[in-house]
């Protein structure tokens, strides 16, 4: 699955990928900041809360959207089957 929904991600995108990491995203958001401050220039950061996303995913068409990109659908019955009566609750 990896190989198929890698080349779909952006380099910036760093969760759940091989040798990335919250730490690499820490790092790029100080670099940017710095430079921001040593340029005197303008900065727009826009961080997303996900915790209200989770519980409002159309689960149909993630299954759509992972075949739509190749994902082999031995690898999507999978995921299916482990989502099958799921609840979960995000805790911080």
């Amino acid at each position: 699955m990896k190989d198929c929904v890698d080349a779909q991600l952006r380099n910036q995108q760093a969760g759940f990928r091989k040798d990335r990491s919250c730490t690499d995203q820490i790092a790029t958001l100080r670099i940017s900041v710095g430079q921001s401050i040593e340029w005197n220039s303008s900065l727009y950061i826009n961080f997303i809360d996900y915790e209200k996303a989770f519980d409002s995913v159309d689960r149909t068409l993630l299954w759509k959207l992972l075949r739509h990109y190749s994902v082999p659908q031995k690898i999507v019955n999978i995921i299916q089957n482990s989502y099958d009566g799921l609840n979960c609750k995000i805790v911080h």
